[in-house]
């Protein structure tokens, strides 16, 4: 048998199946199109809506949360503050592990530290140390950057209190930074 033979037999014997077939195929085209025209549209506008709102009521939380606090809700949180930086304070001991961290993230970045001056100071009101630290690095933009951002992203509580502009040349560029940090005095062997 041919194809056509055969399709002229289908056609007769399931004539009625066919043509309900076909009417709901032409059907389901024009529910897909007028979804893709008419619905499409209005769903990402709502979407879009609905992002814009979320961003704006978490706006307004955060801003309530800050401001409407009573001075027992601030005590609170400023003790409770108070204890995450107390937390986050190494022992006297770690001292040569700031110097190493320094040491290895100016080599990460291509850098290198010949000379790290130091100072302390004890801090009446808190029992803890307060060191700066002064060093100067020398390299190109790029690498001072990477060197800086590392500083700025270490877990330690590094402060960077001034970069000077020492010389500029063909090597690159001569920085002073000025670090500031903290110790608690518990490890110190003074």
């Amino acid at each position: 048998m041919r194809l056509t033979e055969m399709l002229e037999q289908l056609w007769k014997s399931h004539r009625s199946q066919l043509l309900l077939l076909g009417t709901l195929l032409v059907l389901n085209l024009l529910f897909f199109t007028a979804l893709e025209q008419l619905l499409d549209p209005r769903v990402v506008e709502q979407e879009s809506r609905f992002l814009q709102r979320q961003t704006e009521v978490r706006r307004l939380l955060h801003k309530q949360s800050v401001i409407a606090k009573s001075p027992a809700q601030l005590y609170v949180l400023a003790s409770q503050d108070l204890a995450k930086f107390q937390q986050a304070v190494p022992d006297y001991q770690d001292f040569t592990g700031l110097i190493e961290e320094l040491l290895v993230l100016s080599n990460r970045a291509g850098l290198n530290i010949s000379q790290i001056s130091y100072g302390s100071e004890e801090l009446q009101e808190s029992s803890l140390l307060q060191f700066s630290l002064n060093f100067n690095v020398v390299g190109d933009y790029k690498k001072i950057k990477k060197f800086i951002n590392s500083l700025e992203q270490s877990a330690r509580l590094i402060t960077i209190r001034q970069i000077s502009l020492q010389s500029a040349d063909n090597n690159g560029v001569n920085l002073r930074l000025n670090l500031e940090t903290f110790f608690r005095q518990g490890g110190s062997e003074s």
